[in-house]
């Protein structure tokens, strides 16, 4: 019985060098590089080479994919991310009441995030408008904590900072035992039962400011 003949390969070394490079460029990340392959003088190696093109054709797919969904995720939180932004600017209004006279009334629960970017607005707004009274209305305001409220003491100090005065109006009796409970000093901040009494306070404050000079 005469033995099985093993196929010939052609230039099994050349092709398998080139297997090497393509399969390396593809995990760096070259995913467009392809074997080229004779059909017409096809050997057993042939089926290899079809198998890496077709493998790196999938993953190069799968790759534009992931991008594509990478992208569009990517431009989901940009918009979640605006949307944040607005809400925040929504929920902490400055108001410029009168002239050198601003407002801002707070509404809803005050979190250490809130309240850094309520000082960056009310800085940058008293420093635009050059103002010289600044008014915390905290009446919609259900609750503080220690944070929240050592925060709002660093605000009106660097209000003071500014050369303007600030004062906190509106503060509920449960916000008021609160920061009693926490022993939160506000002996040296002005504070008022209501956003009438801060506004009569301070048109008194800029009356006395242009007497004097």
């Amino acid at each position: 019985m005469a033995e099985a003949k093993t196929p010939k390969i052609k230039n099994i070394e050349t092709r398998i060098e080139k297997m090497e490079e393509i399969l390396a460029a593809a995990a760096g990340g070259n995913l467009d590089a392809q074997l080229v392959i004779d059909m017409e003088d096809a050997d057993v190696f042939t089926s290899v080479e079809t198998g890496i093109n077709l493998l790196i054709t999938d993953l190069g797919d799968a790759f534009i994919q992931s991008e594509k969904r990478a992208d569009e995720l990517q431009e989901k939180l940009d918009l979640i991310e605006k949307q944040r932004q607005a809400i925040e600017e929504l929920s902490t209004p400055i108001i410029k009441i009168w002239d050198q006279v601003l407002v801002l009334p707070l509404i809803g629960a005050l979190d250490t995030r809130r309240s850094q970017n309520l000082t960056e607005s009310l800085l940058t707004e008293i420093s635009a408008s050059q103002s010289k009274v600044a008014i915390l209305d905290i009446t919609g305001v259900p609750t503080v904590d220690s944070a929240v409220a050592n925060h709002i003491l660093k605000t009106i100090s660097s209000v003071k900072l500014l050369g303007a005065e600030c004062v906190i109006t509106g503060i509920r009796p449960e916000v008021a035992q609160t920061i009693v409970h926490l022993g939160v000093d506000l002996t040296d901040v002005e504070t008022l039962s209501n956003l009438s009494e801060g506004l009569k306070w301070a048109f008194n404050r800029l009356r006395m400011k242009m007497t004097q000079e």
